[in-house]
């Protein structure tokens, strides 16, 4: 079995030593550090790290924070580590936590998860039956018939190609080629 600590670049170097600080004193085998910042939801240096990894491994993190997920992103990811039984160690959690057991722990997470992204669900369906009832309707707007004759008539008669027949209609791309593959 591995321990293989993870942590991440921060602008704050004092927070990217105390990570280091906590990995090296849990006795990691291996730590891997992340340094691709600003790049969104990525972590190459992570998913590396779990692709390398085996059965009854273990990944080790300061905090929570340290993966960089939301709470959503988070329960899919402890999935993946039970998928492939790797083992999730927190070393830093709010005192009220720290004697909860590990599997608890990560239960914990996928539950509050869940509730979020049923929050979430509410909260869009609301939304969008709001905007029904006010007369909105989502999606792109319907183009008219005589738009659409434009466009199989230039398209038909070889004049144009489908990026200028987008561009003489104000249409986009997409929108040209599936009105001149329709009859």
């Amino acid at each position: 079995m591995s321990k293989i600590g993870y942590a991440f670049a921060t602008e704050d170097k004092s927070y990217l030593s105390k990570q280091l600080e906590s990995l090296g004193k849990y006795g990691c085998d291996r730590i891997v550090l992340e340094t691709v910042t600003g790049k969104g939801a990525t972590h190459p240096e992570l998913d590396e790290a779990i692709e390398t990894m085996e059965q009854g491994d273990a990944l080790i993190v300061h905090e929570l924070i340290c993966l960089g997920k939301s709470v959503i992103q988070l329960a899919d990811f402890l999935a993946e580590l039970d998928e492939k039984e790797i083992k999730l160690v927190v070393l830093n959690r709010a005192a009220e936590l720290q004697e909860m057991d590990e599997e608890l722990y990560t239960t914990m997470i996928r539950r509050i998860a869940g509730m979020e992204k049923t929050i979430i669900r509410e909260r869009t369906s609301r939304g969008l039956e709001e905007a029904r009832k006010q007369g909105r309707i989502g999606g792109r707007p319907r183009i008219s018939e005589e738009t659409i004759e434009k466009i199989q008539f230039l398209y038909k008669n070889n004049k144009y190609t489908l990026r200028q027949i987008a561009e003489e209609c104000n249409i986009s791309l997409g929108t040209a080629y599936k009105y001149t593959q329709s009859k």
